[in-house]
């Protein structure tokens, strides 16, 4: 696949969506991590992950107004299938917009992970990306979705979440142990950070060596 290219893609004009995104986040400060929408940066960090080059099945909870999906899409090999969950009417009506045959959009809850994917008949994901908020979830909520996320993603298969604060690792390391990569994205507003796990071939071994762990800065000043 040609990076260069995908990046223009994905860096193509769209319509103003600030508008639709403020609204959602007014609309729904519970359910929506921040008031602006993602930055550049934070896109071109997850169509860099190399656990989306040859997966076939992913699933993105909470794709907002959809830059994340974009960037996603512009990596995916041309016969995956992107499964975006929404709870946020206004975002899924965004997202919708985006025309891409292997793109599909569920209105609904990341909670009824597994039920979705049920009823579209999906293969155990090979990546799940969350923009979910995990930091405003109830305790309760977040390990039933941390839970569904391990269950359902394929064996060896890849969860990967961008947040502003780092209390998913205390709800995912019963599952997945510690996180295989940590990347900070100093570009975005506010700041975050993005994790990666890789799920085990079994539950009882989640503890990794700490050798396995990999993290980074993101420091890249060029916008174009």
């Amino acid at each position: 696949m040609d990076n260069s290219r995908s990046f223009i893609e994905a860096d193509s004009p769209r319509p103003s969506i600030l508008p639709c995104f403020l609204r959602g986040f007014l609309e729904n400060p519970l359910r929506v991590a921040s008031f602006l929408p993602s930055s550049i940066y934070l896109q071109r960090k997850l169509s860099s992950l190399e656990c989306l080059q040859a997966a076939q099945v992913v699933v993105e909870l909470g794709p907002g107004t959809g830059e994340t999906t974009r960037a996603l899409l512009n990596q995916l090999p041309q016969q995956s299938i992107l499964l975006c969950i929404e709870v946020v009417n206004e975002f899924v009506n965004q997202v919708r917009r985006l025309t891409d045959s292997r793109l599909i959009v569920e209105k609904g809850s990341a909670l009824n992970l597994r039920e979705i994917l049920k009823h579209y008949q999906l293969a155990s994901p090979d990546v799940i990306v969350s923009g979910v908020p995990f930091s405003v979830m109830s305790p309760e909520e977040g390990h039933s979705l941390i839970e569904s996320i391990y269950d359902t993603l394929a064996p060896g298969g890849s969860f990967v979440t961008y947040q502003f604060r780092s209390r998913v690792c205390d709800l995912a390391f019963e599952y997945f142990g510690q996180p295989k990569h940590r990347s900070v994205v100093l570009w975005n507003l506010p700041p975050l950070e993005i994790f990666v796990w890789q799920k085990n071939s079994t539950h009882g071994s989640v503890l990794r060596n700490h050798s396995d762990f990999d993290f980074d800065f993101d420091f890249d000043f060029d916008a174009t």
